[in-house]
């Protein structure tokens, strides 16, 4: 599932800063911003999602923390990624991979949203409960546990004592 929705908010993205915003080759703070926010979409929806019940607090961290790790891998692959990429075909723009936001933001929002779904535990399991005491269940009072033990004193002071006798 991580695939898919990295793929796709990538693919988004990437078209929509290409064609939309008209940033085909843009600078490295362009890359950079654009790849925190693959992140912070990626880190909503991966995973466990933002509308899951009991997930928004996770959503937002986990968006938080994508929103700089896309930066980050957004920032290390324009400068160590120069391979020549032509999508002029696709009206997509041309150059190195690293500064192509069709190219780059696909990569980088795939591999987050792996990271988040396999961070994610499931569905969850719920958490193992004590059971109240029932009414059946209770535990003596202390002074039936005093007077229990008082007993259990005298058996075993008879028993004691038949011991001898013997």
């Amino acid at each position: 599932m991580g695939l898919i929705e990295g793929l796709v908010i990538g693919l988004v993205l990437g078209v929509a800063a290409t064609r939309g915003l008209g940033l085909s080759a843009p600078g490295i703070g362009a890359v950079c911003l654009l790849g925190a926010v693959a992140g912070w979409v990626v880190g909503l929806v991966a995973g466990r999602p933002v509308w899951a019940r009991d997930g928004k607090t996770e959503a937002l961290l986990k968006a938080g923390a994508g929103a700089l790790a896309g930066a980050g891998l957004a920032f290390a692959a324009a400068h160590r990624l120069h391979v020549g990429v032509d999508l002029s075909a696709f009206r997509l723009g041309a150059g190195p991979a690293g500064r192509l936001p069709s190219a780059i933001l696909p990569l980088i929002a795939t591999v987050l949203a792996l990271f988040f779904e396999l961070d994610d535990d499931g569905p969850g399991r719920p958490a193992k409960r004590i059971a109240p005491a029932s009414s059946k269940q209770r535990l003596p009072s202390p002074k039936a546990r005093t007077a229990e033990f008082a007993e259990l004193e005298q058996d075993e002071a008879k028993d004691s004592e038949q011991r001898g006798k013997r």
